[in-house]
């Protein structure tokens, strides 16, 4: 079936607007990892307690996504998506002023709401826009944006941080917010709405089986991932060297791989299905924090382990979106907030998780618990395809 070349030129600007807009939010997710030594120096706290940043307003994405997507459902699909960049923006630029690490904990775990917002229902309001053979494609391609954020924002954060301080690297971030405010504004019409979250909605969603086995693959996939990469900087000294530049040449070569993993998931998701491609990008993230665990410490180990682990995290996340709705289409708005839930949810466990190996074991065993929860991660994926076919 061909579309008209309006049409297929409307559906790019709406990807190019969004991909934006989850490069926006995956570098405020992130920033916190790539600034985590700047931050415990300058706060005066542990790296544990810093990475409290991080757990808490996980644990708030975790439950604001899907009470957010219900309150939110009415509104206009323009006002809603530019609003929660809008707060990205307010939020972290208040976050500069922040005078001790609890109230950084409070304004930040606010402003994350943006983030509980806008991925997930900028995936779903593709599914408004999007021609039908086009929409697993457009989702997986959306999320590139975080994989940018990888060699791009996080890194680019990271060296900022190092040298002008963090303070001033909230200032910059937040005004690179502003543009994607512009940018999605300008795309997504007014008027647009999706449908209503009703209560009914969220209990269909509970009482499929595989949707549920699909969702409890993205918590512990998430888990495993955010062990380690919640104290990536740390962890990078601990391997290599502690020095700023370092830090950041291995963000950008995460970041890197993830692009190529993300754009292999785009591509290969029509042929071969969400599922495989899941499979896939777990296996090759396990493998990557095997090799970091066995020999981290040698500089060709720790490329090849990053290199495996950088490819498969984003082809994971955005095939795992794009699974969800080809799984039940009519409930995607839920479906969708609520995998994002288990995005953050995971990323809380993972970094309590860390954190206690951290103070009983020390920093080499964080690639090994990982690759322990992503083990089980692929296991559980298994049974989601079986629950799904049966």
């Amino acid at each position: 079936m061909s579309h008209p070349p309006s049409a297929l030129h409307k559906e790019r600007a709406f990807v190019l607007a969004f991909l934006f807009g989850n490069f926006v939010i995956g570098t405020g997710v992130m920033l916190v990892p790539g600034l985590l030594i700047v931050l415990s120096t300058d706060l005066g706290a542990t790296v544990p307690q810093t990475a409290l940043l991080i757990t808490i307003a996980a644990i708030g994405m975790c439950i604001g996504s899907p009470v957010l997507a219900t309150l939110t459902s009415r509104v206009d699909r323009r006002t809603l998506l530019t609003g929660s960049i809008g707060l990205y923006a307010v939020g972290h630029a208040l976050c500069a002023f922040a005078p001790n690490l609890t109230m950084l904990i409070i304004v930040r775990s606010v402003t994350m709401m943006g983030a509980a917002v806008f991925t997930p229902q900028a995936a779903a309001t593709l599914g408004l826009v999007i021609a039908p053979e086009r929409r697993g494609a457009a989702i997986t391609g959306i999320f590139l944006g975080w994989s940018v954020a990888s060699v791009f924002g996080s890194p680019a954060a990271a060296w900022l941080g190092a040298h002008i301080g963090w303070r001033s690297t909230f200032v910059v971030f937040s005004a690179i917010c502003v543009v994607g405010v512009i940018w999605v504004w300008r795309v997504v019409p007014s008027g647009l709405h999706g449908a209503s979250l009703s209560r009914d909605a969220w209990l269909r969603v509970l009482k499929h089986p595989a949707l549920i086995a699909i969702l409890l693959v993205t918590a512990a996939s998430a888990s495993g991932q955010f062990t380690t990469f919640a104290y990536i900087a740390p962890f990078i000294g601990f391997l290599l060297d502690s020095s700023p530049n370092t830090l950041s040449l291995a963000l950008i070569m995460f970041g890197a791989a993830g692009i190529v993993g993300n754009l292999w998931a785009s591509r290969r998701i029509g042929r071969a299905g969400a599922a495989s491609n899941v499979a896939i990008s777990l296996m090759s993230m396990c493998i990557g924090m095997v090799v970091l665990a066995v020999a981290g410490s040698w500089l060709i180990a720790f490329v090849v382990g990053t290199l495996a682990w950088g490819a498969g995290i984003f082809a994971n996340n955005s095939s795992q979106q794009a699974r969800l709705v080809m799984a039940s289409p009519e409930l995607s708005g839920a479906s969708i907030a609520l995998n994002t839930s288990m995005i953050y949810l995971g990323q809380a466990v993972g970094t309590t998780v860390g954190g206690a190996v951290i103070a009983s074991a020390g920093y080499r065993w964080l690639p090994v618990c990982g690759a322990v929860v992503l083990a089980g991660a692929m296991m559980l994926s298994w049974r989601a395809e079986r629950r799904a076919v049966s």
